[in-house]
């Protein structure tokens, strides 16, 4: 678990529950592990743009459709999938595959699906494969300022 998390949180005044786990390589293998369905646990998919990272966030049991988040974004066909090594690079403080929405570099713009941002809260990783942090999404939404729109794949 990245410290730098739990500083941000605690920084913005926001509740949340630190959930240590076994180790888990999918966001879906995080909710059953966890005993949570897959639509109570999140995943965030990082998104290289000309203009520079967007941190997307969807369920678990959902895949990312790259044409809808170009159009929410507004920007042509350069943007796509971060590459593992543009990852371990913007992100050195989290494990590979467990970036969350918020830490790290500030400034990032950051995408809730629609349907995911209605819940009243959320699990994700918690920038280690073996920790989770469930947190009321109404906080993840404020402290990201983030956007919302349809962004899974039909």
């Amino acid at each position: 678990m990245s410290s730098d998390l739990t500083l941000e949180l605690d920084g913005a005044g926001i509740a949340y529950q630190l959930i240590p786990h076994r180790r888990t390589r999918t966001a879906r293998e995080e909710a059953a592990e966890l005993g949570l369905s897959g639509d109570e646990v999140a995943k965030t998919v990082v998104l290289a743009t000309d203009s520079g990272s967007v941190r997307t966030v969807l369920p678990a049991t959902e895949r990312l459709d790259l044409h809808k988040a170009r159009e929410l974004l507004d920007s042509g066909k350069s943007t796509r999938l971060a590459t593992e090594t543009e990852l371990a690079g913007a992100y050195p403080m989290f494990e590979l595959g467990a970036v969350p929405p918020f830490g790290g570099p500030h400034g990032e713009r950051v995408i809730v699906d629609r349907w995911l941002a209605e819940r009243e809260s959320i699990v994700l990783e918690g920038g280690a494969h073996v920790w989770s942090i469930r947190l009321r999404m109404k906080d993840l939404l404020t402290l990201t300022a983030a956007r919302t729109g349809d962004i899974c794949h039909d």
